[in-house]
């Protein structure tokens, strides 16, 4: 039995979620529990970049397709096996961030460059020591 839609299925689900709960601190709303992903700091941090509503959309967006990617990356190349596996998925976790980063530098102004630099560094190691 294949495990795989029931997995994809609870993935976009959790995604879901998880969008859900940060589009509730962009509004100032409060919430009990965070995704492992997601802590306090990162929250003040993405609310510091001082986004529009466009850029806002265009941030949730680039987001969920990055953290989706990540997690497909990973699946593929444990799935090609061979040598140096850790080395293949810091290399294609690497590319997913940086094309996050070019997406999201050319969206935004000049004056918020300095404060997304600050909230994907910090969003890089908490995603590293929560899924590790």
């Amino acid at each position: 039995m294949n495990a795989m839609p029931t997995m994809r299925r609870s993935s976009t689900i959790l995604l879901m979620l998880a969008l859900c709960l940060f589009s509730c601190f962009a509004h100032g709303e409060e919430s009990p529990t965070l995704p492992g992903w997601l802590t306090p700091s990162l929250a003040q941090k993405i609310l510091s970049i001082e986004m529009t509503q466009e850029q806002r959309d265009l941030f949730q967006s680039s987001l969920a397709e990055c953290l989706r990617s990540l997690r497909s990356d990973t699946e593929k190349v444990l799935r090609r096996g061979g040598a140096d596996l850790e080395k293949k998925i810091a290399r294609a976790q690497k590319r997913r961030f940086n094309a996050f980063e070019d997406t999201m530098l050319n969206a935004l102004e000049d004056k918020q460059h300095e404060a997304f630099r600050v909230y994907l560094a910090e969003q890089i190691e908490v995603l590293r020591e929560a899924f590790p």
